[in-house]
C-alpha cells in the first residue's frame, strides 16, 4: 500500500500534536479586534506539514459562522495577470457573491476594484492593462482606487463577517510571483476584517528575495508578515513512532515477520542512525512508500533489514545510494590477504578507506562520522578498512545465509530488484529445500525431479554449500539421500571445463557434511544407504572418494572409520559386480572410478580380480590401454594455456603402478605392452603435467616396471650374498 502523502484533516490522525497549535492560531485570529487587515505566517519546511496546520485551522474557524474561508493557490497561475484577476473572483465567489447580479454587492464592488487596478497597475505595482479589464467586461473612470477600497472596507465592516484567505505552498513560486503575492496582500488587498494565513519555508522564501532587497529577505518579510509563528518541531519520539507504524503497517500488510535478532539488528540501525534523518514526516511516507514497491518485487529473495535500510538511504542520501551502487567492489570485497596479495592488503584498504572518506564530504563531520558506523553494520567488510577488525569465512557464509546486502552474491539483488536471469530466486530453492528435507523420494524419483525442472543447477549446487548450517540433522538425512537420487542433473564440469569445482563435486561435499552432522554410529549405516542409491553409478563412487579422501591419495581426514568404510566399499562393489560386466562398468563410470572400484576388488578377492582382469585383457587388446588410462593421471588444462584446455593423461607415478599390480598380474601387463607398442622405456618424462601420447603412457609404465624389475634382481643378489 502507498501512502499518498495528502496533508491530513483529521484530528485522529494528528500524530505530532499539531492540532493545539492550529487551534491556538485559530483562537488568535478568532479573537482579534481590530478591523484592520492582518497577516499570519506558518513558517515551516517542506514536509514538516505546514498543509495539515492549515487543514486544522480551518476547521476550527470554520465552526465560526461570522467567519468566510477562502482558499486561494497562487501557484496555479501561470502570470500575473492571471494571478490578479483569479483572486479576484475567487474572493467575490468566496463571500457568495455571483457576478451577473446588477444589486452592488461586495463581490461586485471586488470586481470593479481590480478593474480599476488593471488600469492603473504601474500605481499598484503590477503590469496590467486592457487585458485583464477585458476580462471584467468594464472600463471604469472618475473614480479613484481609494474610494473602491472604501466602499469594499465599509461593506465588509457592515457585513460583519471576518474574511480568512488562506494561502498555502507559497515557495513554490518564483522570486516575481512572491513579490506580486506579497505587494497584493499588502497594498493592494490589505482590507479591513481581512485576515492572510499565508505558510512557507521561510528560510527559502527569504534567500530568493535576498537578491532583490540590500537589507534582506528576512527584513522584507517583517514588513509583510505581522505574525510569523514557526512549525513546532515533531518531538523525534513522534517521529519514530510514526515511522515504524509506517514500516510496520508494510510488514503486515506483506505478511513479513522478523526473527528476534533482526528486529534487534534493525530498532538498533535504526534508533542510532535513520532515526536522525527523519527529519520531517513526508520523509518517513517516502520511505515506507519507497518500501512498500520493493518489498513485493524481493520479499524472500533478500535480508528484509537490509532492504529497509538501502532503501532508506536512497531516500535520504540519493548521491550515497548512487555511489554504494556504483562501487560493488569497494563494499562486498572481504579485504584479507593471502599468499602474494599479502603486501598488497594495506594498500587496498587504505584506497578503500579514502574513497569512502572523500565521498562524505559531502556531508558535515558529525553525519560522516556517523555514516561510517552505519556502513560498517551495514557492509561489515569494512571493519577492516576502518581499523575495527577482520573477517573471517564463517562471516563471509553467514552473510551469505542471510542474504546480507554486504554479500557478493546479493548485493546487485538489492539495486535491480529482481532476480536476474540466470539466478535461482530464493523463494524457489526454500521450497525445493523444504520439500527435500520432509522425506524420501526413493519410491517417487519423477516428483522429485519434476522439483528440480527449469532450475541451474549450478547455483543449487553452490548455494546448498554456503547454506549447510541452516539445515537441521534430521534435515539434512533426507536432502542427502534425495540429492544422491538425482545426482545425474548436476553437471561434472564447471563453466571453464573442470571437475575440481563442478556441481557434481560440491553436492558430494555437501552430503559428506550431512553425513558428519549425523550421530557418529550411524555414519557407517548412512553411508552405505547414500552408495546404494546413488545415481548415476558415477556419484556412488564420488560419495565414496569424499568419505574417504585418502584411499585416492588426499591430504584430508578419512570420515569413516576403516571397520565402516570397508562395509560402504563392499556395498559398492556388490552393486557393480551384480548389475554390471567389465565392459560396462568402464562404459558407465569414469576411469579414475574404474580404478576405485579395482582396488576395491583386490581388497575383498584379489585373486578373483587378478584372474577376471588377465581374461578381460585377453578378450580385447583395447582393453590393456582402458586399464591403464584408469591407472594414470589425468589433468586438466584451462583454455587459454600451453593446451588451449583440455583433458589428458600426463603421468604414469611408482603410485599408479603399486596400485596396478594389486588388480593384475603385472609382468602378463608388461608383456602385452610390449606385444602392442613395442618397448617404449627408453622415454624420458621432463613433467608431470604435459600430455603424453598413448606410446609415452606405455613407455613411462615399462620405464617404471623395468626399475622395479631391476630393484627386485639387486634385493635377490644381497638376499643371496647373505
Amino acid at each position: 500500500m502507498v501512502n499518498t502523502d495528502q496533508p491530513i484533516s483529521k484530528r485522529e490522525d494528528d500524530y505530532f500534536q499539531r492540532y493545539p497549535f492550529a487551534n491556538r492560531i485559530a483562537a488568535v485570529i478568532q479573537g482579534h479586534s481590530n478591523k484592520e487587515s492582518f497577516v499570519v505566517g506558518i513558517y515551516g519546511k517542506w514536509g514538516e506539514g505546514k498543509s495539515s496546520v492549515l487543514n486544522f485551522m480551518k476547521e476550527e474557524l470554520d465552526k465560526d459562522s461570522d467567519i468566510v474561508i477562502i482558499d486561494f493557490n497562487p501557484w496555479l497561475f501561470s502570470d500575473e495577470k492571471q494571478l490578479l484577476m483569479s483572486f479576484f473572483g475567487v474572493l467575490a465567489t468566496g463571500i457568495n457573491v455571483s457576478l451577473d447580479k446588477k444589486k452592488e454587492k461586495i463581490g461586485k464592488k471586488l470586481l470593479d476594484y481590480a478593474d480599476a487596478i488593471s488600469s492603473v497597475g504601474a500605481l499598484a505595482g503590477f503590469s496590467g492593462g486592457k487585458g485583464v479589464m477585458e476580462f471584467f467586461g468594464k472600463k471604469l473612470s472618475n473614480v479613484s482606487l481609494d474610494e473602491y477600497k472604501s466602499r469594499i472596507n465599509n461593506s465588509l465592516e457592515k457585513a460583519g463577517k471576518r474574511v480568512v484567505v488562506v494561502m498555502d505552498d507559497i515557495d513554490r513560486l518564483s522570486i516575481s510571483e512572491i513579490e506580486v503575492v506579497f505587494r497584493l496582500i499588502k497594498l493592494v488587498a490589505n482590507f479591513n476584517n481581512t485576515v492572510y494565513l499565508l505558510s512557507f519555508d521561510d528560510e527559502l522564501v527569504a534567500s530568493a528575495l535576498d537578491r532583490s532587497y540590500s537589507k534582506g529577505g528576512y527584513d522584507y518579510l517583517e514588513k509583510i508578515i505581522q505574525l510569523p509563528l514557526g512549525l513546532p518541531k515533531a518531538q523525534i519520539s513522534a517521529v519514530r513512532d510514526y515511522t515504524l507504524t509506517l514500516i510496520l503497517k508494510q510488514f503486515e500488510i506483506h505478511n513479513i515477520k522478523l526473527v528476534d535478532s533482526e528486529k534487534d539488528r534493525f530498532i538498533r540501525l535504526f534508533d542510532q542512525f535513520f532515526l536522525k534523518f527523519i527529519l520531517t514526516p513526508r520523509v518517513a511516507v517516502r520511505i515506507s512508500n519507497s518500501i512498500s514497491f520493493s518489498i513485493p518485487l524481493l520479499k524472500g529473495e533478500v535480508n528484509l533489514v537490509d532492504l529497509l535500510f538501502i532503501e532508506g538511504v536512497k531516500v535520504t542520501f540519493p548521491q550515497t545510494y548512487e555511489f554504494i551502487k556504483k562501487n560493488p567492489s569497494l563494499f562486498t570485497s572481504s579485504y584479507r590477504s593471502f599468499g602474494f596479495q599479502e603486501k598488497d592488503g594495506p594498500q587496498k584498504k587504505e584506497d578503500a578507506r579514502l574513497r569512502i572518506k572523500n565521498h562524505l564530504k559531502l556531508y558535515s563531520d558529525q553525519t560522516q562520522s556517523q555514516f561510517i558506523d552505519f556502513l560498517t553494520e551495514l557492509f561489515p567488510q569494512l571493519k577492516s578498512v576502518f581499523g575495527l577488525y577482520s573477517v573471517g569465512d564463517d562471516s563471509l557464509n553467514g552473510w551469505y545465509s542471510q542474504k546480507r546486502i554486504c554479500s557478493a552474491r546479493y548485493f546487485e539483488r538489492y539495486f535491480t530488484l529482481v532476480v536476474l536471469i540466470g539466478e535461482l530466486p530464493d523463494v524457489v530453492f526454500d521450497d525445493i529445500i523444504e520439500r527435500l528435507g520432509s522425506k524420501d523420494y526413493l519410491d517417487n524419483k519423477e516428483e522429485l525431479q519434476s522439483l528440480f525442472s527449469d532450475l541451474n543447477e549450478s547455483e543449487f549446487a553452490l548455494k546448498i554449500q554456503f547454506l549447510e548450517n541452516s539445515f537441521s540433522t534430521s534435515q539434512k538425512e533426507y536432502v542427502a539421500l534425495n540429492l544422491a537420487l538425482v545426482a545425474l542433473i548436476f553437471p561434472v564440469k564447471d563453466s571453464s571445463g573442470s571437475k575440481m569445482l563442478a556441481p557434481f563435486q560440491q553436492v558430494a561435499y555437501f552430503i559428506q557434511k550431512c553425513v558428519e552432522d549425523q550421530p557418529i554410529e550411524n555414519w557407517g549405516e548412512f553411508a552405505v544407504k547414500l552408495v546404494d542409491c546413488a545415481e548415476p553409478l558415477n556419484f556412488a563412487f564420488e560419495i565414496w572418494r569424499v568419505l574417504h579422501p585418502k584411499s585416492d591419495g588426499g591430504s584430508r581426514p578419512n570420515v569413516l572409520s576403516e571397520e565402516a568404510f570397508s562395509k560402504v566399499s563392499e556395498r559398492l562393489y556388490q552393486r557393480c559386480k551384480a548389475k554390471f560386466t567389465l565392459d560396462q562398468l568402464y562404459e558407465e563410470i569414469e576411469d579414475s572410478y574404474f580404478r576405485y572400484l579395482l582396488e576395491i576388488g583386490s581388497r575383498i578377492e584379489r585373486d578373483r580380480i587378478k584372474e577376471e582382469m588377465k581374461l578381460w585383457l585377453e578378450e580385447d587388446n583395447n582393453n590393456f590401454l582402458k586399464l591403464l588410462y584408469a591407472f594414470s593421471q589425468t589433468t586438466h588444462s584451462y583454455s587459454g594455456g600451453k593446451h588451449g584446455g583440455k583433458t589428458y593423461k600426463s603421468n604414469f607415478s611408482e603410485t599408479f603402478y603399486r596400485l596396478l599390480e594389486k588388480v593384475v598380474d603385472i609382468n602378463f601387463f608388461y608383456s602385452m605392452s610390449l606385444e602392442l607398442f613395442g618397448d617404449q622405456s627408453d622415454f624420458e618424462p621432463t613433467s608431470d603435467r604435459d600430455e603424453l601420447s598413448d606410446e609415452q603412457l606405455v613407455g613411462w609404465f615399462q620405464r617404471v616396471h623395468l626399475k622395479k624389475a631391476i630393484g627386485e634382481v639387486i634385493q635377490d643378489d644381497i638376499n643371496t650374498d647373505s
